[in-house]
């Protein structure tokens, strides 16, 4: 029934050791994790917290090389106490890099070299990934970056679970740290300029994918964050886009279909407004269809209050019909205005 047992840190202040026991589920209903926290600095057995708590959960003894390994654990934390800076907390930065199996030895991160430990923790990460336990993973993965803090495979693998999740803040300095330790590899870059586009913050996605393009001209996801950027922008996307649909038609038109945003955070001076309803009549289109734009088709209608600005639905359709998108043509541009604006 026994799992892992992940170390999740040392208080110097209050001497608590953290822990929690993994516990294979048989369903989902099924508890993963007994939390546990040991005392340290005080008489008797200071694993008794833990023996208390796998003989009344699971009526299980403490497997021995848990036994043996977090006395291990305790006898280091202790001589880092002993030392002039023992109680500030980031000398004890590598408890929460320990895991133990309890069975097998090769895949317990104690008594090994510190590599040997950041690839048994990559291993973990992998497993529980695979066992769709993403967060878990990620987890993993942040800790294995104390070990080895400019691993590019956890660098890698870290970044685009931080994207599954929707964590975008997180997905940033990762993919920040990235662009750090592997300045040479466009993917690093191209999805650190999505973390940017992801938190609106375009003009500096769009001033990465132009430096990638300067070196690497016929990359297409570095087309296609330049023209992402450029429409959030209001400016022109097209070059980009039809340079990303002549390198990677596939991959592109999936983008279009399926992620592409096509809001505009700029807003012009001289831009107009239409409702959902004005819709029908602009694009020559029933209601359901407009609802099916929405939902199916990215078309970008304020949540707030169901419009969207003219340079929006000029950009919208645009693509829509340049690159076939929509079964069928929408047959409609911008109104010519009655008078130009002064420049």
């Amino acid at each position: 029934m026994l799992d892992f047992l992940l170390l999740d840190g040392f208080d110097p202040d209050v001497g608590e050791l953290a822990m929690r026991v993994a516990i294979k589920q048989n369903s989902a209903d099924d508890p993963r994790f007994l939390r546990i926290k040991l005392r340290l600095g005080h008489s008797g057995d200071a694993l008794q917290p833990l023996k208390r708590e796998l003989s009344s959960h699971l009526r299980l003894p403490l497997p021995p090389l848990w036994d043996n390994g977090i006395k291990l654990i305790i006898h280091a934390i202790e001589e880092d106490l002993a030392k002039p800076d023992g109680r500030n907390p980031a000398v004890h930065t590598w408890v929460p890099t320990q895991i133990l199996h309890p069975t097998d030895a090769r895949r317990c991160t104690l008594n090994h070299p510190v590599e040997a430990q950041a690839r048994i923790i990559y291993e973990w990460a992998q497993r529980l990934e695979l066992n769709g336990e993403i967060g878990r993973a990620t987890e993993l993965l942040e800790r294995m970056l104390i070990l080895s803090p400019g691993n590019i495979h956890a660098l890698r693998r870290l970044a685009i679970l931080l994207r599954e999740l929707g964590l975008i803040d997180e997905y940033l300095d990762i993919t920040e740290q990235w662009t750090r330790s592997e300045p040479n590899e466009p993917e690093a870059f191209i999805r650190h300029a999505e973390a940017l586009i992801y938190l609106e913050r375009p003009k500096e996605a769009l001033e990465i994918c132009i430096q990638l393009l300067h070196t690497n001209p016929i990359h297409p996801l570095a087309h296609i964050g330049a023209a992402q950027a450029k429409s959030l922008l209001g400016g022109n996307p097209y070059p980009n886009l039809d340079a990303a649909v002549e390198l990677d038609r596939s991959n592109t038109l999936l983008v279009l279909k399926e992620s592409y945003d096509y809001r505009s955070i700029t807003r012009k001076e001289y831009d107009v407004t239409y409702t959902q309803e004005m819709l029908t009549r602009l694009l020559n289109v029933t209601p359901a269809e407009v609802k099916t734009f929405v939902y199916k088709h990215h078309l970008p209608l304020a949540p707030s209050n169901g419009s969207i600005s003219e340079s929006e639905l000029s950009l919208w359709v645009g693509i829509q019909n340049r690159y076939n998108l929509l079964p069928y043509g929408l047959h409609w541009s911008a109104p010519t205005p009655r008078s130009l604006p002064d420049i």
